[in-house]
């Protein structure tokens, strides 16, 4: 009579302590990896941004800058026309030369070491072609702006006397007043009683500025007679 065939029991071992432990400082070891590629990475990251002046106050055109008026802001490093935090003691006393609000980043051509707006005369931002005679003009040049007739005459038809205060950087489009692209703002310094000419002239787009070696015999008016 035959036998019925014998079954063996098959049973599961679980590993033991022993054989888990290199799978386990295996795995440390990748999670030690992975954190310090994602700190370098990180790092690198921050490696790309930079320091920059930023406005933390009110401050009015002519107004001198104080520290306070001033605070460091982290941006790309390519962040274009900013003025670098380590200059920002260098901005310490110099003047306003627009209206300065909280957040706007410092340029060049919203500061100068000139002293404030002085008596009977106010600074007007004028929108001008851009080329290299008017991007090599140096603060303090004298000009002579023509207002074109549109403007109804600029002082028995004399250009009027006007200090530049600031040459600022190209427009991409979209500029003040809706001037297309290829211009650029300068800042000028003209007496208060000229204000009016040269703010139409500014409106109707008709302002052009000139070098001039000096003012005498009349031909530029520095004052605008009501």
């Amino acid at each position: 009579m035959a036998q019925a065939p014998t079954t063996r029991a098959v049973t599961s071992r679980l590993p033991s302590t022993r054989e888990s432990r290199p799978a386990l400082i295996g795995l440390a070891i990748l999670l030690i990896i992975g954190g310090a590629l994602a700190s370098a990475w990180l790092a690198l990251q921050a490696g790309h941004r930079a320091s920059f002046v930023q406005v933390d106050a009110n401050v009015a055109q002519g107004a001198r800058i104080t520290a306070d008026d001033l605070k460091r802001v982290s941006l790309p490093e390519d962040f274009d026309g900013g003025i670098a935090w380590a200059d920002s003691s260098d901005l310490v006393g110099q003047s306003a030369t627009v209206r300065l609000l909280p957040g706007t980043i410092l340029t060049p051509d919203m500061v100068s070491k000139k002293s404030g707006i002085a008596d009977n005369q106010t600074q007007l931002t004028i929108p001008v072609d851009s080329s290299p005679f008017i991007r090599g003009l140096q603060p303090g040049a004298q000009l002579a702006l023509d207002i074109g007739s549109g403007s109804g005459g600029s002082g028995g038809g004399r250009p009027i006397l006007a200090e530049l205060v600031s040459v600022g950087k190209a427009d991409d489009g979209g500029g003040l007043g809706g001037v297309s692209s290829g211009t650029l703002n300068i800042v000028v310094s003209i007496d208060i009683s000229c204000l009016s000419t040269v703010s139409q002239g500014i409106a109707d787009q008709a302002v052009t500025p000139a070098l001039v070696g000096g003012t005498k015999g009349g031909v530029v008016a520095a004052t605008c007679g009501g």
